[in-house]
């Protein structure tokens, strides 16, 4: 069994995304080999710098259904875990699992241990993830970028800029060099593997990551569609809460007819813009000229007086 991620972690980078998706749905079958780990020396994945582990939000519904299930089966699947510092051990794969029996206070837990790299937990975490369908697109894409910035030893946010100054140099829109060729190669067989290509990553996923907080929430929780939210979030961003509980659930069609109806709705209240004061002024004394009988007025003639004087002034003004 130690053979099965010993050879891949010996030859860390030749290990392919495929070959890790074999040996996670291989494991599945081979409880009888895990052992009983003390729950509390376990915890999530703990990766260097910024990069986070695919799995950020855990539904409250589904994890009440799956502690009464451990509560009444007991943990049918052992949790794949990583040996870490001190004697504890890091969740590759289960952390839903070691949740619910840290909230029963159970003392263990059945797990399969493996020594992995931070570029290969964070890879087997992620597909893990993607096999049970478990992670929202705003997850999987920050876990993206992570194995990129892993593999490409380069921060997330250079990874970032690289990725569009890449996709503009191939849409001929940019003179600014991307990747290069060795680092593109790694960018463009990761992003296979995933079932996607650079230039719909960076036009579909990544604005994703630039939501506003609320929203992005909404797409973590599973309430909106990526889609959708980034329609949303061209609103006004006190809208936002309103506009993500009416937007729950429709389709793309359904939400940006919701945006249009938004949009028409807040132009009619929208007071047209006033005339420059200039013109309101012009036309003013055009319609006081019209009242002869008004500007015969003594009153009438010293205030005319003050006008003439006040427009003296102005033509004095330097432009």
């Amino acid at each position: 069994m130690t053979a099965m991620f010993g050879g891949a972690v010996s030859a860390q980078e030749g290990e392919t995304i495929t070959q890790l998706k074999e040996e996670i749905e291989s494991l599945k079958s081979l409880s009888e080999q895990s052992f009983k780990l003390p729950v509390d020396d376990i915890q999530p994945l703990q990766l260097p710098g910024k990069l986070k582990q695919p799995r950020l939000y855990f539904d409250p519904q589904k994890m009440e259904r799956l502690k009464q299930s451990i509560q009444k089966h007991g943990v049918l699947e052992p949790i794949l875990v990583r040996p870490s510092a001190k004697g504890r051990y890091e969740i590759i794969s289960g952390e839903r699992r070691w949740r619910s029996c840290r909230a029963l206070e159970m003392e263990d837990i059945p797990a399969i241990v493996r020594d992995m790299s931070d570029a290969i937990a964070l890879e087997a975490a992620l597909i893990a993830h993607l096999l049970n369908e478990e992670i929202t697109p705003v997850e999987q894409t920050e876990s993206i970028l992570n194995l990129l910035s892993l593999h490409l030893n380069m921060p997330i946010e250079e990874v970032k800029a690289n990725l569009h100054r890449t996709k503009n140099v191939s849409a001929s829109v940019s003179n600014k060099e991307g990747f290069e060729e060795d680092a593109l190669r790694v960018v463009t067989e990761t992003l296979k593997e995933f079932g996607m290509k650079l230039s719909s990553f960076v036009s579909n996923r990544l604005p994703m990551l630039n939501l506003s907080p609320e929203i992005l929430d909404a797409v973590r929780e599973g309430k909106l569609s990526p889609t959708n939210a980034v329609l949303l979030n061209r609103q006004p961003s006190k809208m936002h809460a309103e506009l993500i509980e009416d937007a729950a659930g429709l389709t793309k069609q359904d939400c940006m007819a919701l945006v249009r109806d938004l949009e028409k709705e807040r132009a009619q209240k929208q007071p047209s813009s006033p005339s420059p004061i200039s013109d309101r002024v012009f036309a003013r004394i055009k319609a006081v000229r019209k009242k002869k009988s008004l500007l015969q007025l003594e009153q009438a003639q010293k205030k005319l007086e003050e006008i003439d004087r006040l427009l003296q002034e102005i033509e004095s003004l330097s432009p």
